[in-house]
């Protein structure tokens, strides 16, 4: 495995405690294997692609979720370094319940997750590790999860975008913050029109709420 994808892995959270040199050695009994996938290309298919558990190794991607109807919801974005698909991997399941996207050329890392949680015969001080590690990743995001069904059970566009940014000025520490969606996105995110989202904020941005180019915000609490 290239030197540099090495040092990105020690940095990420499931190999978090482990060197390169253990996670070079890891890497062949985990089964793992390494794709690219061009801009818009999908990664997985939701009902029709087995889970597996993935690492973005440079690029980005988004977890899709469509109706039958064929309206989108974007349930997450994961960047370089993140996991994705984890929890279905771990479930047991047939297929994956979502689709998987690259929102730009990205190159993955897929691992046999299974391989992750059965106890290994040699008890390898590595496997308790990550087995450990797995287990604070799906509960955090398990928490992203629950944070965003708060901005979903407000009924307006409004007061979801006012949830929204209120999170984002906390995590930032700043009324200036930029968000990984664009305007699209973040609709689909937030499960509202595309139009009717723009059109909320430029209401905000006339009342003098609000400012933004692009994916920066300049949000001003109000009591």
């Amino acid at each position: 495995m290239d030197t540099k994808i090495l040092k990105l892995l020690e940095g990420t959270a499931l190999f978090h405690g482990l060197t390169s040199d253990m996670i070079s050695n890891v890497l062949g009994c985990l089964g793992a294997k390494t794709l690219s996938f061009q801009k818009d290309e999908f990664l997985l298919l939701a009902d029709q692609s087995k889970p597996v558990l993935g690492v973005v190794l440079s690029g980005s991607i988004q977890i899709i979720k469509e109706n039958i109807l064929g309206d989108r919801m974007i349930i997450g974005v994961v960047k370089e370094g993140e996991l994705f698909a984890e929890t279905y991997a771990a479930a047991g399941i047939d297929t994956i319940p979502v689709s998987i996207a690259a929102i730009k050329d990205s190159q993955v890392l897929y691992l046999d997750v299974h391989k992750i949680m059965m106890t290994c015969s040699k008890s390898c001080e590595f496997h308790h590790q990550m087995t450990k590690n797995l287990l604070q990743i799906i509960a955090q995001k398990n928490m992203i999860l629950n944070t965003k069904m708060q901005y979903l059970s407000h009924k307006t566009i409004r007061d979801r975008l006012d949830a929204y940014f209120l999170d984002q000025i906390q995590k930032n520490n700043s009324t200036t913050f930029t968000i990984p969606f664009t305007i699209t996105q973040l609709a689909d995110y937030l499960c509202v029109n595309r139009s009717a989202l723009s059109r909320e904020l430029g209401n905000m941005q006339k009342e003098g709420l609000l400012e933004y180019r692009k994916k920066t915000f300049t949000y001003q609490v109000t009591p």
